[in-house]
């Protein structure tokens, strides 16, 4: 199966939320409402780049699909970290935004 995805228009981005792309450092970025953050590599060591979203005439990073970070379904308790891990957790497959 195959998903095919246009780019998402910037106005449909939400803060917080984690983003498949195109970027000059990385290809996974977090919007924060203004910049996307990826991890990139300074010196070989792993660090935290800011990346502007790409339009017509500036930015270097393009976001295409929405990561669905799951929603747990069978936690291991309710309170804490026992309700955050879990023994199942559900996913919503092909995020349409």
């Amino acid at each position: 199966m195959y998903v095919e995805k246009h780019s998402i228009p910037l106005e449909q981005l939400s803060r917080g939320a984690w983003y498949v792309g195109r970027g000059r450092n990385g290809n996974v970025g977090l919007w924060d409402g203004e910049m996307f953050l990826v991890i990139g590599y300074k010196f070989e060591r792993p660090t935290i780049k800011y990346e502007f979203p790409y339009k017509d005439e500036e930015g270097t990073f393009q976001a295409f699909l929405r990561i669905d970070e799951g929603t747990m379904i069978e936690p291991f308790g309710n309170i804490g970290w026992d309700a955050h891990y879990g023994r199942l957790i559900r996913f919503n497959c092909c995020d349409h935004e």
